[in-house]
């Protein structure tokens, strides 16, 4: 099986509950391009940004994005820069951010504050909407870069939450490719049956599906989206978590392989 040649990236949250470190290496044994990166600013110090820095110069990963800056009200306006500083230092693409600040104006101003900090490297920041946060839809995620308009801005799209947020493939049709750095992609059933908020958060920690196992229009989308558009497998599961326990190669490599089928349309 020939690789697809796009970027395809294991996301930090499929590996939850192992480090940077060691996901970065799984994901090199599986056959990933890039990797994504959980940064715990409660734990993260030098011993651990050389670390992972040793790792992607050992595997030739590239690290696709760092996760996870959230926006919480009362917070200092800098209270988020670390992450980008550490996103600079490991030469990662993106730093992914999410909000919930009531106030949507309050939001923009935050979200252009790390843009301008992202400014002195090849960094972007992008804004994911998400139901259990106040950017809940992919209109707000557009009126908050739109409105920013900065260059180092962008939008994120996960599959699971553009089904979840009421979204469907031809919303991403008219957007301006050069605000989708990349997207997040995982198979899930079409609707949600736990609605509460609970529920929601299940959802997304842990009922996510491998492509095609699932019922959301994953083609439809990638239909809509440069073909050549980095792909983030955001397959946090707990049915994975529990085949595959203590076993990160296993894991990465179960997603590599459903994920290469299916872009090859050979399920």
């Amino acid at each position: 099986m020939i690789p697809d040649p796009r970027l395809i990236s294991l996301a930090a949250g499929v590996l939850p509950e192992f480090s940077p470190e060691e996901s970065i290496y799984a994901a090199a044994e599986a056959g990933f391009t890039a990797a994504g990166i959980w940064c715990d600013l409660s734990s993260w110090d030098r011993r651990r940004g050389a670390g992972v820095t040793r790792a992607l110069a050992e595997t030739g990963l590239c690290a696709l994005d760092l996760e996870v800056v959230w926006f919480k009200p009362g917070e200092d306006a800098g209270a988020h820069d670390a992450m980008v500083e550490i996103a600079l230092e490991l030469g990662a693409r993106n730093v992914l951010c999410v909000s919930s600040e009531p106030d949507i104006t309050c939001t923009k101003r935050r979200f252009e504050h790390l843009c301008r900090r992202a400014e002195r490297g090849d960094l972007r920041v992008v804004l994911e909407f998400l139901a259990i946060t106040e950017i809940r839809t992919l209109q707000q995620a557009l009126e908050v870069v739109h409105d920013v308009c900065h260059p180092a801005g962008g939008i994120l799209v996960d599959t699971l939450h553009l089904q979840r947020t009421g979204g469907a493939p031809r919303d991403l049709r008219d957007i301006d490719r050069s605000l989708m750095p990349y997207l997040q992609l995982c198979d899930a059933s079409a609707a949600l049956a736990d609605t509460s908020p609970e529920g929601v958060l299940e959802d997304a920690l842990y009922l996510r599906r491998l492509p095609c196992e699932g019922e959301l229009p994953l083609r439809d989308i990638l239909d809509e989206l440069d073909p050549r558009l980095p792909l983030s497998l955001e397959i946090r599961s707990r049915e994975q978590m529990q085949r595959f326990a203590n076993d990160a190669a296993g894991r990465a490599r179960a997603v590599f392989t459903a994920t290469q089928k299916f872009l090859q349309g050979r399920v």
